[in-house]
């Protein structure tokens, strides 16, 4: 995956707006949440919210540690009699984006 909007306003006073709406655009297959799940068992595509916790350069990458509130869902066995409720809970990670400073590559890892 490669952020080349929040790369291009990392110096700008709207890097946080830029990281923001490119990094919430993303499809929950893009993002680590399903292994961040603590209270279900499928991260939902429902859409999630971000907020930038720490920005710092270092080495030619630049970081950003960002918390996520996003939804997932307990998945049951889909019978017709199963009685896992399927109402969605609210969710919560912490990550870090490691944005290479020359192409925009960008790597995501559990800052826990």
């Amino acid at each position: 995956m490669r952020l080349k909007e929040s790369l291009g306003a990392w110096d700008s006073p709207d890097f946080v707006k830029f990281f923001k709406s490119e990094v919430e655009s993303l499809s929950v297959d893009e993002l680590p949440l399903q292994q961040q799940l603590r209270l279900g068992n499928v991260a939902l595509d429902d859409g999630f919210e971000l907020m930038v916790l720490r920005r710092w350069e270092e080495g030619g990458r630049l970081y950003v540690k960002a918390g996520l509130f996003f939804r997932g869902i307990v998945s049951g066995s889909c019978c017709i009699d199963d009685p896992t409720p399927v109402e969605a809970h609210e969710e919560y990670c912490e990550l870090v984006f490691d944005i290479d400073r020359e192409t925009g590559e960008t790597k995501i890892r559990s800052s826990g």
